[in-house]
């Protein structure tokens, strides 16, 4: 299969697209390198730099015919997104509408599309279901949730889509220098320099997070199907830990004292207080079942950013 990824120097698009390319799948990557790099890139993958928010992204575009897109390039912090909504929607709602009326007219292929938690906002009712209400607090959430929606218009023209809302993805490959986005990377960053922890809102504050290998079996048990059952898939462990254990968690899998310093801050704006995933119809439709506990997860996520320089790449 020929499979396009963009956001491949990312932090999860670099894993799938190895992934792929072990799988003896021809990948070609697409990254604009704003937060990714180039040494994520699988070196069996072709690639190609290129921004999709910019105009007429589509004509430099690498030669298809593609079996498959898998659209991960993307503004990625709920943060930043406040702070910049316009460039919010352009990269991630603007590269989707793009993407997919280019896909249209080369056949057309697969589409897989990273969605996120985000388009909840918080729901009254635990845990969110794909079927629950949409409410975003964020434009990092409006723009994803514009994206979902855009796709099931481009399915009445053909498109084969599926959105994978992706919940507090973690793990090795994370980039540790920005300080904006992922919760766990954002705490170890502080742990391992020996800083104290801001934390943005209540140590009660919860979440769902999953390992990132997991999430890489999720999209490629979407993508072994010619289209799914649902346009819609949660992706998370289903399970709630709160951001006080979590910092429990990070502090014994780097062998720091629970008396670490930790700083309450003010909230970031937009942000969800709490929320975890119902993972049913991944698991019935898709087969996929996350393996990886958090215990171990952070283990390994330490190890590997114990290695590693400031910036998050090795040495």
């Amino acid at each position: 299969m020929k499979v396009l990824v963009t956001g491949g120097a990312g932090f999860i698009g670099s894993k799938l697209a190895q992934r792929l390319c072990d799988d003896g799948h021809e990948v070609s990557v697409v990254d604009n390198l704003s937060t990714g790099s180039r040494d994520n890139v699988p070196k069996a993958a072709e690639f190609i730099k290129l921004d999709l928010a910019s105009p007429s992204f589509e004509k430099k575009l690498p030669a298809g015919p593609f079996d498959a897109v898998c659209h991960l390039a993307a503004q990625s912090s709920g943060e930043i997104s406040s702070e910049d909504p316009g460039y919010d929607l352009r990269a991630n709602a603007g590269s989707t509408v793009g993407l997919a009326r280019w896909c249209l007219r080369q056949g057309p292929p697969r589409f897989l599309y990273a969605s996120s938690m985000a388009v909840y906002g918080d729901l009254e009712t635990l845990p969110a279901r794909e079927s629950s209400p949409c409410a975003p607090l964020s434009p990092y959430g409006v723009s994803k949730l514009a994206s979902e929606h855009f796709l099931r218009i481009a399915g009445r023209e053909g498109l084969k889509s599926t959105s994978l809302r992706m919940f507090s993805v973690y793990g090795p490959g994370q980039n540790m220098g920005n300080l904006k986005q992922g919760m766990a990377s954002i705490y170890l960053a502080y742990i391992l320099r020996g800083l104290e922890v801001p934390v943005k809102g209540s140590l009660d504050r919860f979440r769902d997070f999953v390992y990132v290998d997991d999430v890489v079996d999720g999209w490629v048990a979407a993508l072994g199907k010619p289209e799914t059952l649902s346009l819609v898939y949660n992706l998370g462990s289903g399970k709630q830990t709160t951001v006080r254990q979590l910092l429990g968690a990070l502090l014994r899998a780097t062998g720091k004292p629970d008396a670490y310093p930790i700083a309450e801050k003010a909230p970031t704006p937009g942000d969800q207080f709490g929320l975890y995933a119902d993972i049913t119809r991944a698991r019935a439709e898709l087969g996929w079942q996350p393996k990886t506990a958090l215990e171990d997860g952070l283990k390994a996520m330490a190890e590997w950013a114990g290695a590693a320089t400031p910036g998050g790449r090795k040495r």
